[in-house]
Order: structure tokens, then sequence, then C-alpha cells
């Protein structure tokens, strides 16, 4: 009985610390919106061609970035770590680990419609395209990197959730713990 609490505590405290991460990323996220909506909003007003239309791009990517930091950013306080059974925490963090690899292929997609964008703009001399696809090249790139840090971070956190499992046997006269 003894080891059933403390596996039920080890599962919250590797959601507590999922959750933590989880915060520290997205006030992370949230600063770079920031940076980047007050940086593009005035780049617009002081460049020209297609550097405008790169801050102009990079504004507006990151209103959507500092959108999805504050909405994650108040789930996240909703979340009672105290409630989640070994189950729900163990879910919750493979849905994470999950959410961040397929976030990554997003990324490499925004780059991907960065240089099209790019090269597009530049045979249509379109400041605008060549100015947008850079932007996306940035922010992709930004992300990219920003969701494999995270997911590295994160992904042991799962892996001794899991480990923890994994050390626990139910056999007919009890339970046994492997070291």
């Amino acid at each position: 009985m003894l080891h059933a609490q403390n596996s039920t505590f080890d599962a919250q405290f590797h959601a507590q610390k999922s959750y933590d991460l989880q915060k520290k990323g997205m006030i992370f996220l949230g600063s770079w919106a920031t940076l980047n909506i007050l940086s593009g909003s005035t780049g617009y007003f002081l460049s020209e061609k297609s550097t405008k239309y790169f801050h102009q791009m990079n504004a507006g990517w990151n209103l959507v970035n500092a959108g999805i930091a504050g909405f994650a950013l108040y789930s996240i306080s909703q979340i009672d770590v105290a409630s989640l059974s070994y189950t729900q925490s163990l879910n919750e963090l493979q849905r994470l680990d999950k959410f961040l690899l397929l976030n990554t292929g997003l990324d490499v997609g925004y780059m991907s419609t960065g240089a099209w964008l790019w090269e597009r703009g530049i045979r249509k001399k379109s400041s605008r395209l060549e100015g947008y696809g850079k932007s996306l090249i940035v922010q992709g790139g930004f992300l990219l990197v920003f969701d494999l840090v995270l997911y590295f971070l994160h992904s042991p956190i799962t892996s001794d959730l899991i480990q923890l499992t994994e050390s626990i046997n139910v056999t007919a006269s009890g339970f046994r713990i492997n070291f």
C-alpha cells in the first residue's frame, strides 16, 4: 500500500515537472512574441521594401504566438496536478511529446513555405512576398529550435515516469519492485 501511494506521488511529481517546464517554455515563447511584436511594429514604420514586410509578418505571426502562449499558460494554471492519476499523468506527458514532434514537422513546413515565398518574390519582383518569405524562415526556424529543445528537455520526464511502471510488477501474492 505504501508503494502505491509513492507511485501516485511520483506520477504527480513528474506531471508537476512537466507543467513547470511547459510554463517556462510558454513564458519564453511569450517573451519572443512580445519582442517580435514590438520590433516588428516599429520596423514596419521605419523600413522600406521587403524589410517593411518582413517586420509586418513578424509582428502578425507573433500575435498568434502570444495568443498560444497566453492560452497555454492559462490552461496549465487550471490543472490540479494532485488530482491526476498515474495513467492521466503518463497520457499527458506522452501527448506533449507527440505534439512537440508534430510541431517540428509544421515548423519545417513554415520554413519551406518561407523559402518558396522568398524565391517567388524575387522572381515576381514582389517586396511583400520576399519579406513575408524571409520572416517565415526566421519564425519557422525559431519554432523548430524551440520545439526540439522543449522536446529534448521534456521527453526524459516521460521516460522516467515510464520506468517507474516497469519497476513494479503485480504478482499473485502481491507485487514486486525491481531496482
